[in-house]
Parts: structure tokens; C-alpha cells; sequence
């Protein structure tokens, strides 16, 4: 008898309720408009950030008291007030740069600006400003002393003070009197803070009246041109005719050698017109007759 051929049963499906199914998502890209907007908020966080810790440490490093300018030493000067050039100084340092950094701040200090302040204060000259430490700022200037008058040909018009060298640097009050000697250069007029004659003519002028003081002249007004003739006022009166293009004592030699000579040994302030002594040895005298009104002109030539 024939065996029956085993029936295999179908395979059975089992599935497993407790087992989750895993599911793959897939990652969606950003467009690369919002990458950029992303990056350059990130940036400028970064660079607010770096600028508002530079800005507070420039901040709180300009204000530290050892690099702060709070005391003003001020040198030179004899008739200035010192105290005064403080006030100059000062309102110069106040306030800030920007809104920052403050102008006492000892590596940014207005040095210019304050030299030019200081420099308006009249009579004052060769302003020098220098920081000596961090809080400490040094001033020192010179002051102008009046030498003479530089004034028009009508003596009832306003000077100017001159000094040492011959330039100009303030007003002067009307003043009377001869203490000063009375510079007028022929043609130009008077104004302040100029050279009001050059350097080497003002000394040659400054020489004559000292060198005929020492003599017994006194000169009170020299009257220039521009061919450099001067034309000096005696006191008492009279005039001595000269030139600048001659030294001094040269000069005054020549008149010396006329005055102590028998012919003209009379001569004194008020008796004569002029003396002129802008020719070397030859000198011209012309002479006021006391008796008339009439003068006379003589050459005299002076031996040397």
C-alpha cells in the first residue's frame, strides 16, 4: 500500500504588533538666503559685541586719574598773570573728543590748540606747552618788554610797542614824555603784530641814540625811510642826518670829530637846524643864526 505524500502546511505570517516600524525622514535643506541672513546676524552680533568692549575700555582707560592732565604748572612771564594763563589752559582741557575721550587725556591732549590760546594773550611770545607727567602739564612763555614806540608822523595818533627787535606787539597809551624813544617809518603806517623795522636796522638805531646819550644827545624820535637815512630829533632841538648803511660809532666818530673842533665847538641843542652825517667824512652843518632868521649850510670835512 502506497504511503501518502506529507501535506507541508503554509508557512504562517507572524507579526509583531509591539515592534515599531522605523521610518527613515529625510533632512529638508535651508535656502541659502537664510544660511546668509543667519551668518550676517552672527557677525554682527560679533562685531557689536567687540565694538562695545573697545568702546567702554577706551572709555575707562582715558579716564583713569593718572593719565588725566589736573595740574597746570605755568612758567615765565614777569608782569602776566599766571593765573589767567590757567584759565586759557583750562578751557581748552574741558570737554571730550566725540563724545569719548576726553580732551585732559594725557596722550591726547590739544597741545596746538592750547599754544594758539595762549599765544593771544597780549605781550606774550614763544609759547611752549609739554606734558611732565600724566597729570601734570607744563607752560612756559616769554614775555615782550617795550623797547620803544613805533608811531605816524602826527605824535597825536596811537603807537605801538616795539621791542628789543623791532616788531610790534601791542598798543600803546598816549604817552607823554621821552622815555620811550619814537620810531616813524616814512610811508608806512603803524599796525600791530609786525615787524615794524628789520632786526638789523632797529639795533643800528637802538646804538646811535645809546652811543649819543653817552655823549650827552639825547634823541627822542628817529624818523626813517626807505633808503634807510634816519633822521633823528635831538632833545632841545635840532637834527642829525644819518645813514644805516654806515656802522654807529662810525658815526658818531665823525660827529664827535666836528663838534670838539674849534670852528663848531658851540654847537648845542636849539643853536642848529641839522647835522648830516650821511656822506662818510664829508659832513654838512647848517647852522640857525641867533640874531636872524636866516641859516647857513657848511661842509666840513673830517680828516680819518
Amino acid at each position: 500500500m502506497k504511503r501518502a505524500a506529507a501535506i507541508k502546511p503554509p508557512p504562517v505570517s507572524c507579526y509583531d504588533t509591539s515592534m515599531k516600524r522605523r521610518v527613515t525622514k529625510k533632512k529638508r535643506a535651508l535656502h541659502p538666503s537664510t544660511v546668509l541672513i543667519i551668518r550676517q546676524v552672527i557677525v554682527g552680533v560679533l562685531i557689536f559685541s567687540f565694538l562695545g568692549m573697545l568702546v567702554s575700555s577706551v572709555w575707562y582707560g582715558t579716564r583713569i586719574p593718572a593719565l588725566t592732565l589736573h595740574e597746570i604748572v605755568v612758567q615765565g612771564g614777569e608782569t602776566i598773570s599766571h593765573s589767567l594763563i590757567e584759565e586759557k589752559v583750562q578751557s581748552q582741557l574741558a570737554g571730550t573728543y566725540l563724545g569719548l575721550v576726553p580732551r585732559a587725556f594725557a596722550f591726547t591732549f590739544p597741545q596746538k590748540a592750547i599754544t594758539t590760546e595762549v599765544s593771544r594773550v597780549e605781550r606774550i611770545k614763544d609759547v611752549r606747552v609739554e606734558r611732565s607727567s600724566g597729570e601734570t602739564l607744563v607752560v612756559t612763555f616769554d614775555e615782550y618788554h617795550p623797547d620803544a614806540l613805533w608811531c605816524t608822523e602826527t605824535e597825536s595818533s596811537a603807537c605801538f610797542f616795539i621791542d628789543e627787535t623791532g616788531y610790534s606787539f601791542t598798543t600803546a597809551p598816549l604817552l607823554k614824555g621821552g622815555s620811550l624813544l619814537r620810531v616813524v617809518t616814512l610811508g608806512v603806517e603803524p599796525q600791530d603784530d609786525v615787524q615794524a623795522i628789520l632786526p638789523a636796522d632797529y639795533q643800528a638805531i637802538s646804538e646811535l641814540v645809546s652811543l649819543l646819550r653817552a655823549v650827552g644827545w639825547h634823541v627822542y624820535r628817529a624818523d626813517i625811510d626807505v633808503a634807510r637815512d634816519a633822521y633823528l630829533q635831538v632833545v632841545g632841538g635840532g637834527e642829525f642826518k644819518v645813514t644805516l648803511t654806515e656802522t654807529p660809532e662810525k658815526t658818531v666818530d665823525n660827529l664827535l670829530t666836528i663838534l670838539l673842533s674849534d670852528e663848531f665847538a658851540h654847537i648845542a641843542p636849539g643853536n642848529f637846524q641839522y647835522i648830516d652825517l650821511r656822506f662818510g667824512n664829508k659832513v654838512f652843518v647848517n647852522e640857525s643864526k641867533l640874531e636872524e632868521t636866516a641859516s647857513s649850510s657848511e661842509a666840513v670835512q673830517v680828516e680819518g
